[in-house]
């Protein structure tokens, strides 16, 4: 593997906050291994996640895994960690979204680490996760919200009221994000104009993203 000196701060993801992290793993003590996992993956989530009475047993598995992840990520297990978020992406594909939180986010945060742990070995790899991943997300949205991405990168709905819900926004948000760490992947590899390409849909989705248009590491000659 070749040492990934990148930061992904700028993705204010809890879902790789080395604080978020160590929380979760004090509550250990507190709740048990079971509970410090639902307490991280609910955080990596954003607020995202609808509490409930009683925690789905879907929900809570994805969260044993993800949990499992970060802790091999923790020991620089790359490949093992990689593995394990893809169990996650196939239980996704198998079993109906939790109910705490649609499918669509719960696909994004998925392959969203799985893509940002494979950077640390394999640049291609990561590539090929972030464009499945935000393939894997566009279809749950049109299957699960009624929403789809025009040609033009424009939100669409069949219902014009569809797009004011709060999961759609969730949705967008998550997607931009994808975009994003994607866009900045292919900056790495030299490919500006795709990056810009990249960051400017994701810019479409999330207005919080347009920010990010204005980052040096993506100004070049074609903007």
């Amino acid at each position: 593997c070749m040492p990934d000196s990148t930061s992904h701060r700028f993705l204010a993801s809890p879902a790789l906050s080395s604080s978020g992290l160590a929380g979760s793993i004090m509550s250990t003590t507190l709740g048990g291994h079971e509970d410090a996992a639902v307490q991280y993956y609910t955080s990596a989530l954003r607020g995202s996640a609808v509490p409930a009475a009683e925690t789905s047993c879907h929900f809570r598995n994805l969260a044993k895994l993800h949990y499992r992840a970060v802790r091999l990520r923790k020991r620089r297990d790359f490949g093992s960690a990689s593995n394990v978020y893809r169990k996650a992406i196939q239980l996704q594909r198998e079993k109906a979204p939790p109910d705490e939180v649609p499918a669509c986010v719960t696909a994004a945060c998925s392959w969203l680490n799985l893509a940002l742990t494979e950077q640390k070995c394999s640049l291609t790899a990561a590539r090929r996760s972030f464009q499945d991943g935000a393939t894997m997300v566009q279809d749950l949205m049109l299957q699960e919200l009624n929403v789809w991405i025009d040609g033009r990168n424009r939100l669409r709905a069949s219902k014009p009221d569809a797009l004011m819900s709060p999961r759609v926004e969730e949705a967008c948000k998550w997607l931009a994000t994808l975009l994003v760490a994607w866009a900045l992947l292919e900056n790495r590899r030299g490919n500006s104009k795709r990056a810009k390409v990249l960051t400017q849909r994701a810019a479409e989705l999330d207005a919080s993203k347009c920010k990010v248009l204005s980052w040096k590491v993506l100004q070049g000659d074609f903007l």
